[in-house]
């Protein structure tokens, strides 16, 4: 009995002895400022940024092509008054093709704008309806810079007194050429409206981000087609 009570006597003290921080409540951990802005600020700036950036870009690059287009016809009047109409393209033809090159070249730019913003949205947000539509849309932008540099060229080329009897401004090459330029619309307007049939014939926009901008692209497409 003795013993017992020496044992716990001994046991005692030696509990007491025992730090009084391993307290079963847990430390706080310190909190550090964020050193860097969310991912939805900087998605949300990347979009406002790009939107900005194509919008200066695309009415840059139609007021310097109107600038062209301008200087362009005065010297095709000129060249006309010196050295007579172009026999090879007709009076008709000559009058009215550039105002169809200058409606060509508008509304590429204006498709390069939208295509070129939805694949850059997309990009960001991962937010595109399937694999097909952001295919179709890469095919339009392909199909809408080819317009704007081939229809431009060919603006100069074709009221230039002197390039406009160049075999590559004859009848028959814009002829090839037009052909090219409606395939390359027709492909990429058929994926776009095979990929998402409800947006393009219904307007189902629900479930479809970017829905507007979708289909104003693809207007102006079968416009162009």
């Amino acid at each position: 009995m003795s013993s017992s009570i020496s044992m716990s006597s001994t046991i005692v003290p030696s509990l007491s002895i025992l730090p009084s921080s391993t307290s079963l409540t847990p430390t706080p951990t310190p909190s550090f400022p964020p050193t860097s802005p969310s991912t939805a600020d900087r998605l949300s700036y990347l979009s406002t940024t790009t939107t900005g950036l194509i919008a200066c870009l695309t009415i840059m690059l139609a007021l310097m092509y109107l600038v062209v287009f301008s200087w362009s016809l005065r010297y095709m009047r000129e060249g006309e008054k010196k050295w007579g109409v172009n026999k090879g393209s007709g009076v008709v033809v000559g009058r009215w093709a550039p105002v169809g090159y200058a409606f060509l070249v508008l509304s590429s730019l204006t498709e390069v704008a939208l295509s070129s913003w939805l694949i850059l949205q997309w990009k960001f947000n991962h937010n595109f309806p399937n694999a097909y539509t952001r295919a179709g849309t890469r095919l339009i932008l392909f199909a809408s810079s080819w317009t704007t540099l081939t229809a431009s060229t060919y603006t100069v080329l074709f009221t230039h007194p002197s390039y406009s009897r160049h075999p590559i401004s004859s009848i028959g090459a814009q002829a090839i050429w037009a052909f090219l330029t409606w395939l390359f619309w027709v492909v990429g307007a058929g994926v776009v409206n095979a990929s998402i049939p409800g947006v393009i014939d219904r307007g189902a926009c629900r479930e479809v981000a970017y829905c507007v901008q979708i289909r104003g692209m693809f207007g102006v497409a079968v416009l162009e087609r």
